[in-house]
Parts: C-alpha cells; structure tokens; sequence
C-alpha cells in the first residue's frame, strides 16, 4: 500500500515531484497498463494516452494518477505530475513492495551479445550454492521461486519497473536470496532500474547494436545506457577483451576502488589489461569445453578460483561467459565446489542446442540476432565442423534493431556456404524489404543466397538439402512459439521443434 503523502514525499526526494495534489488518500494496486486497474490503483500515464482509456480506467477503479508534464487530459482525478514517469514508477514500485532488492544480493549482467547465457551460468552455479535460493529475469524466463507458478515467460529482456520489484518481492516471500538478471541498454534508457543498485554489475561486451529510432540514436548514447550499470554497482566484473575496453575501464574507475573492479579474460589475449582471472580451453567439441581458470593477482588469489572446469555449452564464446559468471557468483557467495558443479550442468533452451542425424549432418538452434553474437557462433561452428558446408536460416525483426541488418549481413558473407533469408518477428515491415537489407551487404559470390520467407518451410529447405557432412545453423528465434507480424504474435512451432519433427520425418523415409 501506498498512501498519498508517501507518494508525494518519495518524488520529492528523488527531485521528480513538479505538482502534487493536496489529498488524502491510499492505493492497493499500481499499474501501468489501463487493462490492468483495479480498485484503488494509482496509474501511471507513459507517452500517449486516449481519453478512451481514461474513461475505462476510471471505471474500473483508477483513483490517482502519475503523469508527464505534457499530460493534457481532463481528469478529476489526484494527479502527480513529474519529470520522468519511468523513473518515478521504479521509485514508487520499489516502496510499494517494500524495498525487496535490500534482501537478495543481486547480480547484473550487460553486454550485446551473451546476456542470457552468462546469466543462466550465474544462476545454475548460485542453484547450487544456496539450495535453489536463487531468482532469475532473462530474455527467456522470469523465475521468482521454486515451484512452476513460479515460473514466468519473459517479455522484455529487462522488465517494467513495476512488473521487475513484484516479482523481487515474490523472490523474497518465497524464500529465495539472491537473483540474477540481465540489464539491457533500454533498461536505463526507459528507466526500467532507476535506483536499483547491484552488488555485482557485469560487463561482457560492447558492439554496434540496437540504433534505431525507437531505441539508441547512436552508438555513443547506446554506450553510455549500458555503463550505467557501474553508477549503480558495489562491484564490477569486466571483459578485458571487449571493444573500448579502455573508455569502459577509465569509466568504471570515476565511481568504483580498484578493489571493487574485477577483469577477466582469455589468456593469451589479455597482454598489458591487467586480467585477475584468465582461462584457456585445454578440449572444446559441440558438446562443451574443458577449461582452465588461472588467478593472475593477489586480489583475485584469494577468491580461490584456480583450477579447471568442464563446461556443458558449447562455443568458445561461452568460455568467456562462463568467466564472468563464476566471477560474479563468487563475488555474492559461491564456492569453487558450487562453480564447477554449476557450470558442469548448466543448460539454457534455445542456445545453442544441439541435433544431429546420419544423412543430414548437424542442426544448432540459437538466439544470435546480431553480427558480433552470429560471427562467433559462425566461426566456431566452422571450427568443429571444417569439412562441411555451413548453411544458416536468418532474418531480422522489424521495426527495431535496423543498425543489425547490415551486421547480419556481413557475419553471413564472412562465415557462410549458403544462407536462407527468412522472416524473423517482421512486424509492420515487409520481411522481402529486410531480406533486401541483409543481402546488399553479402557481396561474397561463394555464398549461396536463397530466398524463403516461410521461416518453416526455410528451415524445412535447408535441413532436407543437407549433406552429411554439413552444419545447419538455425540463428534468431531459438524456441520462441510466436512470430510477430503486424502487431499480434502469431503461433509458430519453433525452430528446434520444426527441426526436431523434420528430422523424424525424414529418418522415418530414408529408413
């Protein structure tokens, strides 16, 4: 509950307050959706709002309101007027469910490419460490406890403030007392964590990613969103190997002791950074790596760490995910014994997954959406499998994420045999249109380009004219059940169950 007066002086204590309205007065619910008032809701008013609205709000039980100074409906309602509702919304949510992030010890995790998978690492290691205490919010699911209504599909990389601090508080009835989440660039451009601290923000990496004009205008002010997680962190783990590695570790450095700011990287990479911890893949297949971690300092020798680790993912992009999430999870509590039981078992839906069959080579299904994540997951997958031809289905969503198209269509012309353009979430855009944009930059004529926007009947095209010898690789959707076109998420079965109930059909044929 919160009551008027609260209100009032918690916007004013964060210097948001512009007006408030002199009454008394109490409210049971917050919402930002007008589908999702109740009685005694104070509603928060985002960008533009039909009077339609207002009106169900109204009925359905709305009793106050937070608006932005350009809110210019009539209304007899309590109006706060403010500077940022974003940002008030996050203040007043945090004390509406009672400040739950002061008891779980939180860990953050930023970067372009590699979010969910160091923070899956981090959670299946703290699973182990406290007893399955732990809390999770990713790209693919919310997990605030143990049981399956626990458990929650994730719609946003970083939720809503006010969605984010409920489910904290869930975490917290629940029992558990850490969480681990991923922080998107948007997350501090739309205010989604505004005066949430961390006690171990994580910084994988940075590259061109999201510009747009509904997201970054440019890559400076994309940059500046994610550095933001270290204004808001007791400590920090960085990757030595990242692009502007040293912008990102002179910025680190303004708020955070030297003893707060910890560096990892591969070790024959790291010459002059400065690494606390450095590791090498001693064995790596499609399975997983064996991997050794080495301890470069005193500050970091104490964390006990030295030693070697078996890592269930494949990709020797993961090995430096697998870094940074033992760091972080040392950092809140972890101990080496729960580290390498952790990372051992650790398996997340959708990322690189793994199918194989005797006439049509091997299939990975993953999320990699954008040229640096799609690079990588090319280059390693030429590496296990050099003989063969590597075929990729890929498209790009529409309306958001422009800036990757080019990037798409470069990591394809470096990496791929043949690649099938497909629709990808195109939203309210031609999906021929995007395919036109990846393709102007496969300039290479040994890459075979073909054309099938039945994201499906891609999938079904590039598995059937699979060699033995070849590697299909499925990049983007992962097992999302829903395409995005105009406006409404369409069913869709997934690409790993496409390939799975293909891969059945064709064996039930050649047998």
């Amino acid at each position: 509950m919160l009551t008027s007066h609260q209100i009032t002086q918690r916007l004013t204590d964060e210097y948001l307050l512009i007006s408030a309205p002199e009454v008394e007065g109490e409210f049971t619910q917050l919402a930002y959706d007008s589908n999702d008032v109740a009685v005694k809701t104070l509603l928060f008013i985002k960008g533009d709002f039909k009077a339609d609205y207002l009106v169900q709000a109204v009925k359905q039980g709305a009793t106050g309101l937070v608006v932005g100074v350009n809110f210019a409906l009539v209304t007899d309602l309590p109006v706060w007027v403010v500077d940022d509702v974003a940002a008030a919304m996050s203040i007043l949510a945090m004390s509406f469910y009672g400040f739950p992030q002061n008891e779980l010890a939180l860990v953050g995790i930023t970067g372009t490419k590699g979010k969910t998978s160091s923070a899956h690492m981090a959670y299946e290691i703290l699973r182990v460490a406290t007893d399955n205490k732990v809390a999770l919010s990713s790209t693919l699911q919310v997990v605030t406890g143990r049981e399956a209504k626990d458990q929650y599909r994730a719609h946003l990389t970083t939720p809503e403030s006010l969605d984010l601090f409920r489910w904290m508080r869930e975490a917290v009835t629940n029992g558990m007392t850490h969480m681990v989440m991923e922080v998107s660039s948007q997350a501090y451009k739309r205010e989604r964590v505004y005066g949430l601290r961390f006690d171990v923000g994580v910084f994988l990496n940075v590259s061109e990613d999201h510009l747009g004009d509904q997201e970054h205008p440019d890559f400076s002010d994309y940059l500046a969103c994610k550095l933001a997680l270290f204004d808001h962190s007791e400590q920090v783990v960085i990757n030595t190997e990242t692009d502007q590695f040293p912008q990102i570790l002179a910025r680190a450095q303004e708020n955070l002791p030297e003893d707060g700011i910890w560096l990892y990287g591969r070790a024959d990479h790291v010459a002059g950074n400065g690494a606390d911890l450095t590791y090498l893949a001693q064995l790596e297949n499609s399975q997983g790596s064996l991997v050794s971690v080495i301890t470069e300092h005193g500050k970091a020798n104490q964390l006990g760490l030295t030693g070697d680790y078996q890592l269930n993912l494949p990709g020797d992009f993961n090995q430096g995910n697998a870094a940074a999430a033992m760091l972080a999870s040392r950092l809140v509590g972890a101990d080496q014994a729960a580290i390498r039981m952790g990372l051992g078992q650790v398996q997340i839906a959708g990322r690189m997954q793994v199918l194989t069959s005797q006439q049509h080579g091997t299939i990975y299904v993953d999320y990699a959406h954008n040229y640096a994540s799609i690079a990588a997951l090319l280059r390693f997958v030429k590496q296990i499998n050099p003989t063969g031809r590597l075929i990729i289905v890929v498209g790009a969503t529409g309306n958001k994420g422009v800036s990757r198209r080019p990037g798409i269509g470069r990591a394809v012309n470096e990496g791929a045999d043949v690649v099938y353009l497909t629709s990808d979430d195109p939203q309210f855009e031609d999906p021929n249109m995007i395919a036109d944009e990846i393709q102007l930059y496969i300039t290479n004529p040994k890459v075979t380009v073909i054309r099938e926007l039945d994201r499906s009947q891609a999938i079904a095209q590039a598995i059937t004219n699979a060699d033995p010898n070849d590697v299909v690789v499925l990049a983007g959707k992962g097992l999302d059940e829903y395409q995005k076109i105009n406006g409404i998420d369409t069913p869709y079965e997934n690409d790993e169950a496409i390939a799975r109930r293909l891969l059945n059909e064709l064996e039930s044929i050649e047998l």
